[in-house]
């Protein structure tokens, strides 16, 4: 048996659930499998909060606290609005996360599980990407919209993507300029960036709570499930208060050409507010998402060829024309 199915075991043995069978999705900042039950058919999603070796646990937020607040959030949405989202499941303690001995570290390891959502992951090659855009766009703009509203929400205990938090993401990349992986030159670039990230983060602060709550934070294709009736966002691990422009800018990182992400605004647009001269917002948090996964991935040997390869280009396209108040969303 692997070790991480020895800690998948143990981990369900919390859990009424009659002859699991499970299958490992991925090992991020999260160890995540499917777990299918052998006598009901029901699907569920299994999390166990260690991160995998490697990979920066900055991001993580695996506090009881943490933990409790975006199961928390989850439910909310699940009980006020009408997008699909996974339900947290209760364990035999009838507690939302469970404890479990580590057997690598010797202290505890936090569980939860949550129900599966149907569906399918999105992807470009869908013949339908257009309209599965607009409705990511849709879904995007409702679960901003009730983030706004959700006085609950600004109290609980998950990460900030604040002023404080792009300084030190800042601060750490440059770390990998003594790792070999960008040049002095590229560090001062993206230093400059995100002087200017916090300007424009500072505009936003004048409108409260229309500019920033809870947001997802991790809006990409693979968090993103296509059901007949629109789309479904998973994977809420690091949700946290923010500028609801970070999620649009996300997102958008991962949306390609032009068109898709035109689409993408348009749905938005149908649900909620989005002037076109806000745009230097969506872009700057699409830089700051490219500033979090360098900052995040920097120790890991997987993508050491991505910095040498992605970062001239990024400095050159993106941080520079926002450093000088250029638009270059319609080039990307």
């Amino acid at each position: 048996m692997e070790p991480w199915q020895q800690l998948v075991q143990t981990a369900l043995a919390q859990y009424d659930i009659s002859d699991p069978q499970t299958s490992l999705i991925r090992h991020n900042e999260n160890l995540t499998c499917q777990v299918i039950s052998g006598k009901t058919d029901e699907q569920f999603v299994l999390r166990i909060h260690r991160p995998v070796k490697g990979f920066s646990s900055a991001t993580a937020q695996h506090s009881l606290s943490a933990l409790q607040s975006e199961l928390m959030f989850i439910g909310a949405i699940h009980e006020n609005t009408d997008i699909p989202v996974q339900k947290p499941v209760q364990n035999r303690d009838n507690r939302l996360v469970s404890e479990i001995d580590d057997p690598e570290g010797g202290g505890k390891v936090r569980v939860t599980v949550l129900t599966w959502i149907d569906g399918r992951a999105m992807h470009q090659e869908d013949p339908e990407w257009a309209v599965e855009a607009y409705q990511a766009g849709v879904m995007t703009a409702k679960l901003h919209d009730f983030a706004s509203r959700w006085e609950i929400g600004r109290s609980l205990d998950r990460h900030s993507y604040d002023v404080a938090k792009v300084r030190s993401v800042a601060e750490s990349i440059g770390d990998a300029v003594s790792l070999g992986l960008i040049t002095p030159d590229h560090y001062k670039v993206i230093r400059e960036g995100g002087d200017r990230i916090c300007e424009l983060m500072a505009e936003l602060d004048d409108r409260g709570s229309q500019a920033r709550g809870l947001i997802h934070a991790d809006l990409q294709k693979t968090n993103l499930i296509v059901q007949e009736s629109g789309v479904a966002p998973i994977d809420f691990c690091l949700c946290g208060h923010g500028y609801y422009y970070m999620d649009l800018g996300g997102i958008s990182a991962d949306f390609s050409p032009l068109h898709i992400r035109k689409a993408l605004l348009s749905g938005y647009r149908s649900v909620r507010e989005l002037p076109d001269e806000d745009m230097k917002y969506i872009e700057a948090f699409f830089v700051m998402t490219i500033l979090l996964f360098m900052a995040t991935h920097l120790h890991n040997p997987k993508v050491r060829m991505w910095f040498s390869r992605r970062v001239p280009p990024i400095c050159e396209d993106y941080i520079l024309p926002m450093i000088g108040n250029g638009r270059f969303y319609e080039s990307i």
